[in-house]
C-alpha cells in the first residue's frame, strides 16, 4: 500500500512538458492575519455542495507534498513559508553535509510546480501560501483577499480559544509580515501592485455574505 501511494503522488505531481490547458476553475484566498481564510473556504465548499458541485481546499498540504517532491523533511524548506533567507554560507555547509540538498531555487521552483498543478485539478479553493502570485496567469482562477481594520482583528483573534495565551498583538505583526513578503517573493512585486479579482472588508461584511458574494461571483465567471 505505502508504495502505490507514493508512486500515484509521483504521478500526480510530476512536471510535465506541457501544462494542462482547458476549464479548470480555482480560487486563490489572500488574507491579513486575523482574517480566516480556511474557515472562509470551508463555508464556501459547503455553499458549493448546496449546489451539488463538489470542491476541497488545501493550505498546509503545499509544505508537505514539495517536501516530498523533492525527497525533504518539512522542516528543510518551511524556511519559505516563514520567509527566511538562505545564507551561501548555510547553501555550502548543507551542499557538503547533505546528500538530498537542494538549492533555494529548486525549492521555489518545486513550490511553484506544486501550486499550479493544484490549481490545474480544477475545484480547488488554494489558502494562502503565495497561491495568487504563482497562478495569477491561470485565465480560470478567482482571486480573492480577505482584509479588516487592525482592532478588528485582534478582537477576532482573541475570540479564538487557541489565542488565549497568545501576544494578539505580536501575533499580528510578525505574521502580516509574513503572509506579505511570502507572496511578494513569489510575485516580485509589491502587495499594493497586485490586483485581486474581489477584496472584502471582514468587518463590514460577515462571513455569509462573503461566501454569497464569491459563489456569485463564480457563477458570473462561469466556473460554476
Amino acid at each position: 500500500m505505502p508504495n502505490d501511494l507514493l508512486a500515484y503522488f509521483e504521478k500526480r505531481v510530476a512536471p510535465s512538458k506541457k501544462e494542462k490547458t482547458g476549464i479548470f476553475p480555482f480560487i486563490t484566498i489572500s488574507r491579513q492575519t486575523g482574517c480566516n481564510g480556511n474557515e472562509l473556504a470551508f463555508q464556501i465548499i459547503k455553499k458549493l455542495k448546496q449546489k451539488n458541485t463538489a470542491w476541497k481546499y488545501i493550505n498546509k498540504e503545499v509544505l508537505e507534498e514539495s517536501a516530498k517532491k523533492l525527497k525533504l523533511n518539512e522542516s528543510q524548506i518551511k524556511y519559505v513559508f516563514d520567509t527566511k533567507e538562505k545564507s551561501h554560507v548555510d547553501d555550502i555547509l548543507s551542499a557538503f553535509s547533505n546528500r538530498y540538498y537542494k538549492s533555494d531555487r529548486t525549492v521555489r521552483k518545486t513550490i511553484t510546480e506544486v501550486l499550479r498543478h493544484y490549481a490545474q485539478e480544477g475545484n480547488m479553493i488554494i489558502v494562502g501560501r503565495a497561491g495568487v502570485a504563482t497562478t495569477r496567469d491561470l485565465h480560470s482562477g478567482l482571486h480573492i483577499r480577505l482584509i479588516a481594520p487592525y482592532e478588528w482583528r485582534v478582537k477576532a483573534l482573541k475570540r479564538r480559544k487557541v489565542f488565549e495565551d497568545t501576544n494578539v498583538a505580536a501575533f499580528i505583526r510578525k505574521h502580516d509580515t509574513k503572509k506579505r513578503k511570502l507572496i511578494e517573493d513569489f510575485s516580485r512585486k509589491k502587495i499594493s501592485d497586485i490586483h485581486f479579482d474581489l477584496t472584502f472588508n471582514c468587518e463590514t461584511f460577515s462571513k455569509a455574505q462573503i461566501v454569497e458574494m464569491v459563489v456569485e461571483a463564480m457563477e458570473l465567471k462561469k466556473m460554476i
